[in-house]
Formats: C-alpha cells, sequence, structure tokens
C-alpha cells in the first residue's frame, strides 16, 4: 500500500471517464490550487 497523503502533497495524477463521453483528469484538469475528491458508491 502507498503511503498517505500529507497536508501540502500533491495529488497523484489519474484520469476517468465521464457518463457524457468526456474524460477528466486529475488534477492536470483542475485549475483550482486545492481539490477534493469524493467517490459515492450508490445503490444501483
Amino acid at each position: 500500500m502507498s503511503e498517505k497523503l500529507q497536508q501540502g502533497d500533491r495529488l497523484p495524477p489519474f484520469a476517468f471517464d465521464l457518463i457524457d463521453g468526456g474524460s477528466l483528469a486529475l488534477p492536470d484538469d483542475m485549475s483550482s490550487r486545492y481539490l477534493a475528491v469524493l467517490f459515492y458508491r450508490g445503490v444501483w
């Protein structure tokens, strides 16, 4: 398991597909200095 992020660490890059057919690469596609990523596991 990798180390936990510490305050001030840069988010490791990752990308995922959006439901509209686009994609989002974090943190490069976000212009904000701060970023929070929330995952919701819905009931389908």
